[in-house]
């Protein structure tokens, strides 16, 4: 028997990253003979831009869609991505990296975090990175993709990609059409819902629909409309928490230049001033920006430090502005934001494309029917309000903990008050470096552990237990392990040739 109340449509309004993966999602799922997906797109709107760089979620979002690997990045120019080095944010000329995959392996049941610490309390030499094969690859630029069957000291390592967004999108409609996915280019002029307070209808300036019509009504509404939130804002009325008073900065300038020789298998984020800059490399070209706070840095300074930073420019610098924070909701009634309408943090490390696609993961697991029952909103809110939370508090992590003092940007971190829940954390880890455990949390245990130890922030003591431990052969284990990996890394190709190779394939 059916349920005569199932969705049978739905529509996306807006296009890009969040648009396309939304669709995508959806269509996986949902068979085009029984629901109707219509993804409308307003011509000739340019996409943001700045989300180019991923974390290995994405790499699972492809084998999800049946996606295959090697024609994405060909068609993309993606590059591959170990993890983020860190320049300058503990201090000047200090550097730190988060790498993906594991660092180490548990010793006797206890965090290998653990062992490296009583072995840096004790003057040890090796950086708890050093036991990281992502980090070994990517200091030699090289990169290979492990084969699961045969076991090396590089299977640990994890990875992620960046490309062109714009291809991406692309990339990703072509598959959405494909699988019956409709496309509508219009401006949406107008938003109609019923006595329910249920969006019903939109209205559209024109339309390349069959029979010419200009509006379009539908069960379910996705809002990807970007910062805009043409549903969820607009027309809802669903109120935006400004989390500025944590994440002060509030403006991007972004431009593209000619890529060097070699192609790193990893993102640089380097702080400066008054925010960070990034670089995120291409097979084509290098995205650059410069993430600034306006409180400490006007636009034609940020432009300035930006173009004094990168060589050979191929694009104009244009400035983003943004709130970091969220929406109150991000599913209302029968309207569900994703993408920018939902909310902004940073692209410090490069989540944006996760939370798109843990909203619509979490959407097909909590799918209603067209009365779209409280019980299932009110879930949704609050599994998207921790993903929002943990990454918030993650960001933050990397500037609270910083020790410059050399302008006026990094002085007011050394008093900005921190999310309550991120001081509950740095307590707990302080007390014998053991973190508060949150099965929610996006980034796994090693990458907490990989900015306290980058950033300088170590416990005095370790954890009682690991003293039943034998010292001096884990000591001897350290140095044999760092060897291993630095020359099994050193046996792999380098990045530039691997992409060679796939783009021969």
């Amino acid at each position: 028997m059916q349920n005569s109340n199932a969705i049978q449509s739905f529509v996306i309004v807006g296009g890009g990253t969040a648009g396309w993966i939304s669709a995508a999602i959806l269509a996986r799922n949902l068979p085009s003979q029984n629901v109707q997906i219509t993804l409308i797109e307003s011509p000739n709107v340019p996409t943001i831009g700045v989300g180019e760089a991923t974390i290995p979620s994405m790499v699972d979002l492809l084998r999800y869609l049946k996606i295959p690997l090697d024609d994405f990045i060909q068609k993309t120019n993606a590059t591959f991505k170990l993890g983020i080095e860190f320049t300058n944010w503990l201090t000047l000329d200090h550097k730190y990296w988060h790498p993906f995959g594991h660092v180490g392996n548990h010793i006797d049941g206890k965090p290998f975090y653990q062992h490296w610490l009583k072995h840096h309390l004790n003057d040890g030499s090796f950086q708890f990175c050093d036991f990281s094969p992502a980090v070994h690859l990517a200091r030699q630029n090289r990169f290979f993709i492990q084969n699961t069957q045969q076991k090396t000291p590089l299977n640990d390592a994890a990875f992620a990609l960046h490309f062109d967004a714009t291809l991406v999108a692309e990339y990703l409609k072509q598959y959405c059409l494909k699988l019956g996915v409709k496309r509508v280019e219009s401006h949406v002029c107008d938003v109609i819902s019923d006595e329910r307070g249920f969006i019903s209808t939109l209205h559209l300036t024109h339309s390349n629909l069959k029979g010419a019509s200009k509006q379009i009504s539908a069960d379910f509404f996705i809002d990807c409309s970007g910062q805009n939130a043409l549903l969820i804002g607009k027309k809802l009325r669903i109120a935006y928490q400004n989390w500025q008073h944590f994440l002060p900065v509030d403006k991007a300038v972004v431009a593209q230049s000619k890529l060097g020789p070699n192609i790193p298998p990893y993102t640089k984020s380097i702080a400066e001033k008054s925010g960070w800059r990034w670089q995120i490399p291409l097979q084509n070209r290098m995205g650059n920006g410069y993430v600034f706070c306006s409180d400490f840095c006007s636009d034609e300074q940020a432009i300035e430090v930006l173009q004094n930073n990168v060589d050979n420019l191929l694009s104009e610098p244009r400035i983003i502005k943004f709130t970091t924070g969220k929406r109150e909701k991000s599913w209302y009634k029968n309207c569900l934001a994703v993408g920018l309408s939902a909310g902004f943090l940073e692209p410090l490390e490069s989540t944006g494309i996760y939370l798109i696609m843990k909203a619509m993961l979490n959407f097909i697991e909590l799918m209603p029917d067209k009365t779209c029952p409280a019980h299932n909103t009110d879930e949704f809110n609050r599994l998207m309000d921790n993903e929002f939370i943990n990454i918030r508090d993650f960001i933050v992590l990397h500037y609270c903990l910083s020790k410059r003092t050399d302008s006026a940007f990094w002085q007011m971190w050394q008093t900005l008050t921190i999310p309550a829940e991120l001081k509950q954390k740095i307590q707990l880890f302080e007390n014998f470096g053991r973190l508060y455990h949150n099965p929610q949390d996006l980034f796994a245990q090693d990458s907490w552990y990989a900015i306290y130890a980058g950033m300088g922030k170590n416990p005095n003591q370790y954890d009682p237990f690991i003293d039943f431990s034998n010292f001096p052969v884990i000591e001897k284990a350290f140095k044999q392990s760092y060897h291993l990996l630095l020359q099994s890394a050193a046996h792999a190709p380098m990045h530039n040739e691997f992409l060679q190779v796939n783009a021969e394939k």
